[in-house]
């Protein structure tokens, strides 16, 4: 299932584009020809998950699964390399946003913040009353930045999989956005 109203969308803010220049990124609803570059981006933005799961962050298969149930949104670079995505996906009158990555040379531009509202206007715009997001505990650096945006902790989860090298668990996170506020 497709998120109703995907769309290409303008984000509401400059980013860093590098050597101090700035623009505004767009995003759009990726299709089955962004599989590889999905996939490529994904694994690059979270490989530092090597550190406790002994396996790539994702696959072809499992992103083809995903695009049954959401959407992911991207921002395309200028030289055909994904520059941002994630994960959308309505549950009810709520929204899951999984799998936020930007591209590694990218990471600190303020592009997840950016993508983080994108999510919160299209939640928005359906109708939805919150977000919800699962964190690896194991990923320190995410309860802050998240936290800092408006996300508030909601429980915790095993983290069910058969290559982790070290103990871990999901933290939920979430946040009210639109008439849920």
């Amino acid at each position: 299932m497709r998120l109703a109203g995907a769309r290409s969308e303008t984000l509401g803010a400059t980013v860093a584009a590098g050597a101090g220049l700035k623009h505004t990124v767009t995003t759009r609803s990726a299709d089955a020809h962004d599989i590889p570059a999905l996939v490529a981006l994904l694994n690059a933005a979270f490989a530092m998950e090597r550190d406790f799961i002994d396996k790539d962050r994702t696959s072809v298969a499992e992103i083809e699964r995903y695009m049954t149930t959401g959407t992911f949104f991207v921002v395309d670079g200028d030289d055909a390399v994904l520059v941002s995505c994630m994960y959308l996906e309505r549950r009810g009158d709520r929204i899951y946003l999984g799998m936020l990555a930007v591209n590694p040379s990218r990471q600190g531009s303020g592009i997840g913040r950016q993508m983080i509202a994108a999510a919160e206007r299209h939640a928005a715009s359906l109708g939805c009353g919150a977000i919800d997001i699962r964190i690896v505990d194991r990923r320190t650096e995410l309860p802050p930045f998240y936290r800092a945006l408006g996300f508030v902790d909601n429980g915790t989860e095993p983290l069910v999989e058969s290559k982790l090298t070290k103990p871990a668990h999901f933290i939920r996170m979430t946040k009210p956005v639109g008439h849920g506020r």
